[in-house]
């Protein structure tokens, strides 16, 4: 059985050190700025630096070298996740926003280590319970940082750790990029086949969507159910909606009666559209595959069946097209910030028919597609359950009662 020291974070960083002693660059060097807005909170790196010179941010920023790791001490940004390592800066020297603490690793902890341990939603939503300071200005005080908790490993089971951690990492990240190629395929493949429905080229013969589909609304959460016999069932929310794909990852369950599933389940095929969001998001539709049995969906969210004129895979694409994006915003009703279309206004989309065949065609291309797609986010899927282990087996934990010591052990 492994035995690993327990230490606290100060003993083992420093918090917001400043340059090294002995560095102090020119007045005219260069270096890399960070704000935060430089740092993406998805991707936990650095995306776009600026270049200052030293006498423009000596004072009043706060300063980092090469391998120092930043996290965000404000809300919303601690939350969102805003962390990173320090990498290729400008003569290996940086400055950026006062909101980063800066944590320089010791001679017996790596940075990745600590980036790790840093960016677990566990680990924040602890510095979250900790906050100081009045509403929209609350911070993660340094006091509290000092005092966390963690387990040591010697450094060569911190690179296998570190390893591992960035294997998932880097397959989480090839899958969205695989499903981002998808995205920009899919249009192109559609426009190849069907050409530009805006000046419909081929003339294809256009009917309103209501007259080849059966539009529904979803079923209200909260309503009255006036004793009646109920059951759970999985329940799809705007959020699982995504623009080309259904997020399921965090499903939510709704009561609902035998005459509900009648009306409300979902079909393999149907259509899923969002009602409204922002402008730039308006009409974000997906398939239904039936990946969850007796699903029903929100009444935020219009359920489409198509006729046997039309494939979901064409109709979907159609929506999503430039040309169905310009028509929902076109009739959308405005107020600040947000767009919305009823039921009316979905119905009256007009609809370009094509040949049925090049429907067939191009819904199994599509389908070869996603498949590909599929295979990517089932490993990441795999990737992230291991991540997620992985970071439960090392860094969850009971706290010891009290101060914790660089000499208290936990055992594996």
């Amino acid at each position: 059985m492994r035995v690993y020291p327990r230490v606290t974070l100060g003993e083992i960083v420093e918090i917001n050190p400043g340059l090294p002693k002995g560095i102090r660059p020119n007045e005219d060097a260069p270096l890399s700025f960070v704000p935060m807005a430089a740092v993406c909170a998805h991707a936990g790196a650095i995306v776009n630096s600026e270049t200052r010179l030293f006498k423009e941010v000596s004072k009043g920023f706060t300063l980092f070298v090469d391998r120092d790791v930043l996290f965000a001490k404000i809300t919303p940004c601690m939350e969102n996740g805003k962390a990173a390592i320090a990498r290729d800066l400008l003569s290996g020297q940086g400055a950026g926003s006062t909101e980063f603490f800066v944590l320089r690793t010791t001679s017996v902890v790596l940075p990745e280590f600590i980036y790790y341990f840093i960016r677990r939603p566990s680990f924040r939503a602890a510095c979250k319970a900790n906050f100081t300071g009045s509403a929209g200005q609350q911070r993660v005080p340094k006091s509290y940082l000092e005092k966390v908790q963690l387990i040591l490993p010697p450094l060569d089971e911190q690179r296998r750790i570190v390893t591992l951690l960035d294997r998932a990492a880097e397959i989480r990240l090839r899958a969205e990029a695989a499903r981002a190629k998808a995205r920009a395929i899919i249009p192109a493949l559609f426009l190849d086949t069907f050409g530009d429905p805006t000046t419909n080229p081929m003339g294809w013969p256009t009917l309103p969507l209501a007259e080849v589909a059966d539009i529904g609304s979803g079923i209200t959460k909260g309503r009255r159910l006036n004793g009646q016999a109920t059951a759970s069932a999985p329940y799809l929310r705007v959020a699982n909606v995504q623009d080309g794909y259904l997020d399921l990852r965090d499903m939510k369950e709704i009561e609902v009666t035998p005459a509900d599933f009648t009306r409300y389940a979902l079909r393999p095929g149907d259509l899923l559209m969002t009602e409204g969001g922002d402008p730039d998001k308006l009409g974000r539709c997906a398939i239904w595959r039936g990946a969850i049995g007796g699903c029903l969906h929100q009444n935020h969210i219009f359920r489409v069946r198509v006729s046997q004129k039309l494939l979901p895979a064409y109709t979907a694409s159609l929506i999503q097209s430039p040309y169905g994006k310009s028509y929902f915003l076109r009739v959308a009703k405005r107020t600040t910030g947000i767009a919305t279309i009823n039921k009316r206004q979905l119905g009256g989309f007009p609809v370009l028919i094509p040949r049925l065949n090049l429907q067939i065609d191009f819904a199994e291309r599509v389908q070869r597609i996603e498949l590909l797609v599929r295979s990517f986010d089932t490993a990441a899927a795999k990737a992230a359950a291991m991540a997620a282990a992985l970071s439960a087996e090392i860094f969850d934990f009971p706290p010891l009662q009290g101060n914790s010591h660089a000499g208290s052990e936990t055992r594996e």
